[in-house]
């Protein structure tokens, strides 16, 4: 019966649910994973519970519990985004499974506590998979869940587009302001190719100068003088 509720209850990897799962006991040093094809994917999603439905402070039996097991169940989409985590705490009283379901990885580790529907066939799943041996000495105690706090508050879609906007008109404002310093740069060159060009110039040899002094003054223009001309003002001058 628990592994067709499952098998029902399981979301579908491609409608946006995990594809697998990582089952690890930090205690025992003990780990097992399946994919979402296995029915113990299936059968272990049902009796770990829904999301999202308990209470949000840690339930005080738990603390007074003599030893109580700590299992990491962390459901992964796409296999490598953590999606949800479930820490399941085991402890001496076979009658009784406590869960911490933390089910919105992607902005907070809150979750609520909730008793397990069937602590005996979790138990069993459990041990099944190879996760509930003795405590060795190389293992260590599992994190436990902290306490409710405030989840991170997401600004709104028109928020976040004044924002951009903002940060446009400052950027463009910057660029205006400070564009003018590109331009030192360029004059301090063009002032020292100045300096350096104008001693060098003084020492051109004198037919480049010659040349360009000629250029520089003004044309004169040449004619044609008759000889006749020339003659009648000689005779006319004797």
């Amino acid at each position: 019966m628990a592994v067709a509720l499952g098998l029902l209850a399981a979301p579908a990897a491609h409608a946006g649910g995990p594809t697998s799962v990582l089952i690890v006991s930090p205690e025992s040093a003990q780990t097992a994973a399946r994919y979402h094809s296995d029915a113990d994917y299936s059968t272990l999603m049902t009796l770990l519970g829904q999301p999202n439905q308990g209470q949000k402070e840690r339930p005080p039996s738990l603390d007074a519990a003599t030893h109580s097991r700590q299992i990491n169940v962390t459901w992964m989409a796409h296999d490598m985004d953590p999606w949800r985590l479930d820490r399941v705490f085991a402890s001496d009283d076979t009658t009784t499974v406590w869960i911490h379901t933390a089910a919105d990885l992607s902005r907070t580790y809150n979750g609520y506590w909730h008793r397990a529907q069937s602590p005996a066939e979790l138990r069993a799943l459990l041990k099944k998979l190879g996760v509930m041996g003795p405590v060795t000495g190389t293992g260590s105690t599992g994190v436990a869940p902290q306490e409710w706090t405030p989840p991170p508050v997401e600004p709104e879609q028109g928020q976040v587009e004044t924002a951009t906007i903002s940060a446009g008109k400052n950027a463009s404002t910057d660029s205006t302001t400070t564009g003018w310093w590109w331009a030192l740069p360029g004059l301090t060159i063009g002032a020292a190719l100045a300096l350096l060009i104008r001693p060098w110039a003084a020492h051109l040899p004198a037919t480049v100068t010659t040349w360009r002094s000629r250029d520089e003054g003004p044309r004169q223009e040449l004619r044609d003088v008759d000889d006749r001309e020339v003659g009648d003002g000689r005779d006319s001058g004797a």
